[in-house]
Parts: C-alpha cells; structure tokens; sequence
C-alpha cells in the first residue's frame, strides 16, 4: 500500500448524451487515445508520488504499479449478456468479442484505487450506452428525450491534462457521430406530429370517404365513427413510425458488418417517401386544380 501526495484543486468536465457511432476499429482507436493520455498522466503522477520511508526497491515498485494501474481496463457488454473486461488488446482480440457490442464502460481510476486504495490525481470515465429504444414501447413518451447514459467525464489535478483530454475526446467523437441525433431531442415528435403527422391523418380519412357508407342517420353515425377511429389509427401507426426511426438513428450506435441498419434504414426512406410522397403529390395536385 502507498499513498498519494498532497491535494490541489480538482478540475471537472463532463459531457451527457453523447451521440456517437463506432465501429469496432473505430472504438479501439478511441481507446487507444485514451491510454496515450492516461500514460502521460501515470508520468505526471510518478513526478507528484513522494518517495517517504520507502526504500528505493519500495519507490521503483510502487511507481511501476502506478503506470500499470493506469493501464486502461473497459467493459464491453455484447446484446447476448456476454461481457469482457481486460486491457484494450485483451478485449478486442478476444475469440469471445460480441459481435453486437450493447455498452463500453471504463473507469481509469478503479484499478489503482481497488487494489491499492490509492487516489490519482487524474482520471477519465467513459460510458458509451448503444442501446436502441423500443419500436412498440409505448410507455416511451415520444415528446420526451430518448432514454441514453452515453456520458464522458474527466477530472484531475492537473488542468492542463483534464482540458486537453477532455476536448481531444470532443474533436474525435464530433467526426463519428450518429447521423440523426436531433431526433432524440425534446418535442421533436410534437413538431413532427403538427406538421406531418394531422394532415397526414386528415389525408387519410379524405383518401377512405368514398368506401364509407353513407344514408340513415345510423349510418351517419358510424361513419362520423370510422372518421375518428381511422384518424387516431392514423397518428398511433405513424407514433410507431416515429420510435422505429429512433430504432434506426440510436444517439450512439455500434456498427457491425452483419447489422441490418442499412436494409432497415433504406425500408424507412422508402416507407417515408412513399407515404409522404403520396400526400405531397395529392396536395399540390388538388391546389393546381383549384
């Protein structure tokens, strides 16, 4: 056991919801960046380790515990429950890597404190939650965000490090985001319901008029019913429509050469275009009539 030196001020940046998308290569670059920083931070801490009542076998074993300890140790977790948790090249030349990774998580600050109760003076937490939202979980407000723990957090005593660190990690996670995360945002489903989903709605129950009945007033009111039922039908189908395209374009997303995202993404632009299109065709058809 051996302890740190004396406490500075603490600096603290951090980053929620991030959108991201990586493909395996991708994240163990990421990660790789991450070591490159945490080495130098091992360096920096070896320069503020005071060396005490240790002999100089003590002081040269413990420094070395010190740059293993800040040894990066991630937590992949794979859609099927496997889970891995081991240095960067332990984990991504494992025979057991998940095809479909479900979240990476590390924390450079465990190894050291778990087995030494050793506090370091900087350190970098990373959670990346590649989760997909429900299609048909409609206890998922649409108007509300969509539900994601992607994170970053860096501390430390040195600011110089945690501020380059820190917007390091934002230079390189803006050149791999996720391709629509403004569609996880608040009230994005409300905008889209006023301007896409009611007249969408109206066109529908427009386009079934002439197959409803019509006389006696009992069939009046039946049809007066059939408009109402067709109209919310109409909006339900198309709140489903809307959480499947959040399935599509997740906040953060793993690509694998065998996921299906792109056939999904592609049967989404040609249901949208088709029913969309539709609408805008009939649209501008009635006003060049009127």
């Amino acid at each position: 056991m051996f302890q740190s030196g004396k406490e500075d001020i603490t600096t603290r940046l951090s980053r929620d919801r991030v959108a991201c998308s990586f493909d395996k290569t991708e994240l163990r670059a990421f990660l790789l960046i991450l070591q490159e920083r945490l080495d130098a931070a091992a360096e920096l801490e070896i320069v503020h380790f005071q060396k005490n009542k240790q002999t100089d076998d003590e002081y040269e074993y413990n420094k070395n515990e010190i740059r293993l300890g800040y040894k990066l140790r991630p937590t992949l977790t794979g859609e099927d429950g496997r889970e891995l948790y081991g240095t960067i090249d332990e984990v991504f030349e494992s025979p057991n890597f998940p095809e479909l990774v479900e979240s990476a998580y590390l924390n450079s600050s465990i190894p050291l404190d778990a087995v030494h109760k050793f506090t370091v003076r900087n350190s970098v937490e990373v959670f990346l939650d590649f989760s997909r939202p429900a299609i048909f979980d409609f206890n998922l407000m649409p108007s509300q965000r969509t539900p994601n723990g992607t994170h970053y957090k860096v501390k430390g005593r040195d600011a110089t490090w945690v501020n380059g660190l820190f917007h390091e990690m934002q230079s390189y996670l803006s050149r791999h985001r996720s391709p629509a995360p403004w569609m996880h945002e608040h009230s994005i489903y409300d905008i889209f319901l006023w301007l896409i989903g009611y007249p969408f709605a109206f066109w529908l129950c427009f386009k079934v008029s002439p197959f409803l009945p019509e006389g006696s007033a009992e069939t009046a009111f039946v049809r007066a019913a059939l408009y109402v039922y067709i109209f919310l039908m109409a909006l339900v189908g198309l709140r489903a429509l809307f959480h499947y395209s959040r399935w599509v374009f997740p906040i953060a997303e793993y690509r694998h050469i065998r996921s299906r995202v792109l056939s999904h993404r592609t049967f989404l632009a040609a249901l949208s275009l088709g029913l969309f299109g539709t609408v805008l065709y009939d649209t501008f058809k009635a006003l060049a009539l009127g």
